[in-house]
């Protein structure tokens, strides 16, 4: 196989709607589910309802798995159908939980947004189930879920896929000023933009300037998981953040700094760096395949996450991974056929055929020594770039307090540092500030 399509990529909400008033919906709706009592059953309870993301690609691979099942077991078949279109997937979700319309298993979800229902009563503990280690193991993805997925002690979500991040350079440009050897560090990146953008009409870096809460896993999260050599920001234990250190501060500084010489625009430019109007972008494997097919001619060098200046030369170079997967609701009447779905959608084969249509990274530690990936990375080496460095992927915080502290870190950071109405150390500080009030405010 030669051609593989790419799942359309990341969280989407609507530009038109302010994430805060967004959050302050989803909390009326938690409050809401909260008041239902856990045995509260479904208006439909006929056939077993699953959600997915509204997704070409995905779909191809969802109606495989559930036709697969549905031939298979016809006493519990799969009502499958995509998330309902509204302002957000979550909202929607909310919603029809509130409302008794919800699925039994949902799909495309994040771990903060699942610790919010694990709050609300409304989701299974997964690891409370009958074989849940065992399909763990048998997925090698072990390590990862005690290290990564537990949420007050229990696991709430088996995770699909992760998508790291990393820095692409436009080849062309790179060739053009005679440039062999790329930048490791802040400092030789803002040295190489001297000479690339003083000599042309272009940028240094394509940044999202979007106050989009989730858009922050994609840039200022992203090079805080690098800066910091993958410790988290967020201790949630200690219900501390940590921008106010002195990664969360090289990394503010280092975003402060493009913006002010003008090597990043303050507004958005739609696909910048295909289109040649920037020398590099922050992106993840899901990226590739789009690129191929809608820019076939752009030539890149895939490179690793810049770091700090006093970053140690001989450590690895960390990124932040964003991950989803699968929950399963307690009102389920037909729990236990569920749950076997659940486990049949994750094999060995079923994830080989999930990389070879959606081009998304299974969650599994063997993804380079595991026979079944082999031929799909000999034809897809950018790809296995982004496996090869899942082992220093740092996973997305779980919290229930996600879409605020992100929002938050817009108001008080992302957006003062790029029209400069801060100082990069008073946006760290007044950031961190907030989002720990936010933290040591609730449970």
């Amino acid at each position: 196989m030669n051609s593989y399509p790419q799942i359309i990529s990341r969280h989407t909400a609507s530009p038109f709607t302010s994430p805060f008033s967004n959050h302050l919906r989803s909390i009326l709706l938690i409050a809401l589910l909260a008041s239902i009592p856990a045995c509260t059953t479904k208006v439909d309870s006929q056939n077993i309802t699953y959600w997915t993301a509204p997704s070409l690609e995905l779909s191809r691979f969802e109606k495989i798995i559930v036709d697969e099942w549905n031939d298979s077991h016809p006493d519990s078949p799969i009502d499958w159908k995509t998330i309902p279109a509204g302002i957000s997937s979550e909202e929607v979700l909310l919603t029809a939980i509130a409302t008794k319309t919800g699925p039994d298993i949902c799909a495309n979800i994040f771990g903060g947004f699942a610790s919010q229902l694990a709050d609300a009563g409304v989701i299974v503990a997964l690891d409370t189930l009958p074989g849940f280690w065992d399909l763990v193991a048998k997925r090698h993805m072990t390590n990862i879920i005690r290290n990564n997925w537990f949420y007050k002690g229990h696991v709430y979500v088996l995770p699909v896929y992760t998508n790291p991040e990393m820095i692409w350079y436009n080849k062309e440009i790179l060739n053009a000023f005679n440039i062999t050897v790329l930048p490791r560090t802040y400092g030789e990146f803002f040295d190489l933009l001297k000479v690339v953008c003083s000599a042309s009409d272009m940028y240094g870096l394509h940044i999202d300037v979007s106050s989009k809460w989730y858009r922050r896993w994609f840039d200022y999260l992203t090079f805080y998981a690098a800066a910091s050599g993958g410790s988290p920001y967020l201790d949630m234990d200690n219900k501390a953040a940590f921008f106010d250190q002195e990664a969360g501060i090289a990394v503010t500084t280092f975003f402060h700094k493009l913006f002010a010489k003008g090597y990043a625009p303050k507004f958005e430019i739609q696909d910048g760096f295909q289109k040649g109007l920037f020398l590099a972008a922050i992106k993840g494997a899901g990226d590739i395949v789009r690129t191929k097919r809608i820019y076939p001619e752009l030539q890149y060098h895939i490179a690793p996450l810049l770091v700090p200046d006093n970053y140690p030369a001989d450590s690895p170079i960390y990124t932040l991974a964003e991950s989803k997967g699968l929950v399963l609701f307690n009102n389920t009447i037909q729990k236990d056929q569920a749950w076997d779905f659940m486990r049949h959608y994750f094999t060995d084969e079923h994830d080989s055929l999930w990389l070879a249509i959606t081009n998304y990274l299974p969650v599994r530690e063997d993804l380079l020594s595991n026979s079944i990936f082999k031929l799909y990375f000999e034809d897809n080496p950018e790809i296995k770039r982004y496996a090869v460095t899942t082992a220093f992927s740092v996973p997305l915080s779980i919290t229930p307090h996600t879409v605020q502290i992100q929002t938050i870190l817009n108001r008080e950071l992302w957006q003062p540092i790029i029209y400069g109405i801060k100082s990069p150390l008073a946006a760290s500080r007044d950031a961190n500030s907030a989002i720990n009030r936010i933290l040591r405010s609730g449970p």
